[in-house]
């Protein structure tokens, strides 16, 4: 038996549908408007439809003002029990069709932007015109309009209502998760391979190694899929029943916008839980290895960390929004190494692009806990720490996670051959369980790239604020590598020590060098550190220039003097040990990149 996610929300989506058609079919009768219209279903006319004689104007796909007025309805809908159904492209007097051109992405897209709620939209078509129908499931929390109001819908309108009514209203479903609540379904109905997929999931754990000896209404217990009645929960029977549908989609490109070179089979049929079995198989077998040497010792190393991407994947699942029937979709580029993964839905409970590493929110709390059961995620909000980790400490960059429009998520990861230096040198912070702090992780991965840092830079790389950034200088100072400190201050900004660096630069003499790592070291040109320096600073030395870049105090001196020459610099008062430049006349984002070496000789960055 095939199990539909959030069966009693489709189902009282699948009576708002209908409710809609039959207010449809009355409009169509000749009915009026205020005959037709329920509760929880409102015709309106397009916003900015009209010009100044009344006449229509030519239909637009994109009209801000149209979107406004739509997103403060969706605010009202949100807030009335039960939700409801806007109508667009009805003359809200007459009932006169007049249809609308809106995109319907682009407006669920801006909805979502203007109030935080994404309504479903649809196409409706009476007589061969295109009419939109939004529908709106009932908010948990209160929903504010554009104009910061909270409203609800009377009988055909909507009406002000004080926060506390409606809070007074919502106490009898508090903290009620969907996910679980109880189905009609039972261990008979769940799926052998999920069962079995469970317990080797649990195998991985060695807190869970008696794992393989319980029965299936023993596991399921263990796991909370299951209610004391013997009734799967609803994100019980969503993973372990069998499903109607792909819930998981993945593509192969040969590169970036290429040529498909595997595409995504039908899993329906299959529990979720069995269609992620079958997905990491897939990328297990596409996300190939390398073997890297230290010392003496060769390993191999997956070119995509699979702890990230299975986190990716996993948080997908569990943070997306069920009632949309889209599939998450992995798109695995072949020549980049990378993994781009979509989930349906936008950002939830305050989370942003820009707060994702430090804000915590579950969309369906229940659910997130069976898979932290299965040990399929970190405990709850600490995935995204352990994927920004996992590629860091391999030398690549941290995770791209956006939210874009539809509304959806988008996390991309990009592999390839890892960095050794840098991972020889995670694995000697001490104490070790600073290896396991993201805090620490993202300042190395910041000094691998600039100069220094500043708790003032640090604190939107860490997305937490100035004064905790200055703590997590502070721990990171106290780490040690080889007995020595990771990280050490210079004047009043942190560098990366001269330990680290040693042990980074190992190897600097060999044909092959990594990209991106480093530049700043005994560079061809002063100008990119100048310029760093002098974002924070009033004056530069050439004693400040070779303790950034390990060039001596001469070379130092004669790539500032190369500044003067071109005008990005002039020269302070002070002469010897005092000797400093100031801003010059010519900006420096016009500057020409000399090539010439220094003459210690130590032009190239010893990374690349």
């Amino acid at each position: 038996m095939s199990f539909q996610p959030q069966a009693d929300l489709v189902t009282a989506r699948a009576a708002l549908r209908d409710l809609v058609d039959s207010v449809l079919a009355k409009l169509q009768s000749g009915a009026a408007v205020s005959a037709a219209e329920r509760q929880r279903v409102d015709c309106k006319e397009e916003a900015g439809q009209r010009g100044r004689d009344g006449l229509l104007l030519p239909g637009q796909a994109h009209n801000t003002a149209a979107a406004t007025q739509l997103a403060d309805e969706v605010a009202c809908l949100a807030n009335t029990p039960g939700g409801g159904a806007l109508v667009v492209g009805i003359e809200d007097r007459t009932g006169e069709v007049l249809g609308t051109s809106l995109d319907m992405e682009w407006l669920r897209h801006r909805v979502y932007q203007a109030v935080d709620v994404a309504p479903v939209v649809e196409e409706r078509f009476i007589g061969g015109v295109r009419l939109l129908v939004l529908l709106v499931a009932v908010s948990r929390e209160p929903v504010e309009d554009t104009s910061g109001r909270l409203r609800w819908r009377v009988g055909s309108h909507c009406t002000p209502v004080d926060r506390s009514e409606w809070w007074l209203h919502r106490q009898g479903q508090a903290g009620y998760d969907s996910m679980a609540a109880s189905t009609g379904l039972t261990v008979e109905d769940t799926a052998p391979g999920a069962l079995s997929a469970a317990r080797r999931y649990l195998s991985a754990s060695d807190s869970e190694g008696e794992a393989g000896a319980d029965g299936p209404l023993d596991l399921l217990r263990r796991l909370g899929a299951i209610l004391p009645d013997e009734r799967l929960t609803q994100a019980g029977a969503l993973v372990f029943c069998p499903a109607d549908r792909n819930h998981l989609s993945m593509s192969v490109l040969d590169v970036e916008g290429g040529d498909v070179v595997s595409q995504p089979p039908d899993m329906s049929g299959l529990s979720l839980l069995e269609q992620l079995v079958a997905v990491e198989q897939r990328l297990d077998a596409v996300n190939g290895t390398i073997t890297i040497r230290d010392s003496f010792a060769e390993t191999a190393i997956r070119r995509l960390p699979p702890a990230a991407l299975r986190e990716a994947v996993v948080n997908g699942l569990v943070h997306r929004d069920w009632m949309q029937p889209d599939p998450v979709t992995i798109t695995w580029v072949q020549a980049d190494s990378a993994a781009q993964i979509v989930s349906p839905g936008g950002f939830a409970g305050g989370v942003t692009a820009d707060n994702v590493l430090t804000q915590r929110y579950a969309r369906h709390p229940a659910l997130a806990d069976l898979f932290q059961a299965l040990r399929l995620v970190e405990k709850q909000g600490l995935g995204v720490d352990r994927m920004y980790r996992e590629m860091v400490v391999r030398g690549h960059r941290p995770p791209t996670i956006l939210e874009e429009g539809g509304p959806r998520v988008r996390v991309r990861l990009v592999g390839g051959e890892p960095v050794v230096p840098v991972i020889v040198l995670a694995g000697r912070i001490e104490p070790a369980v600073r290896r396991r702090d993201v805090r620490v992780t993202l300042i190395v991965d910041t000094l691998l790239r600039e100069p220094f840092v500043t708790a003032s830079r640090l604190a939107s790389v860490l997305q937490r604020t100035e004064v905790e950034a200055a703590e997590a200088l502070e721990v990171a100072a106290e780490c040690r590598v080889d007995s020595v400190p990771l990280i050490e201050r210079f004047k009043d900004v942190w560098v990366l020590s001269r330990a680290a660096i040693a042990l980074l630069e190992q190897g600097k003499s060999s044909a092959r060098r990594v990209a991106g790592l480093l530049p700043y070291r005994r560079p061809e040109t002063a100008l990119d550190i100048a310029r760093a320096w002098l974002s924070t600073h009033d004056r530069v030395s050439s004693g400040d220039h070779a303790a950034l870049t390990g060039l001596t105090q001469a070379g130092a001196l004669r790539q500032l003097e190369r500044l003067v020459a071109e005008d990005h610099l002039v020269r302070g008062e002070g002469r010897g040990r005092n000797a400093h430049f100031l801003p010059g006349r010519r900006p420096f984002v016009d500057a020409t990149v000399s090539a010439a070496r220094d003459a210690d000789g130590s032009g190239a960055n010893s990374l690349r």
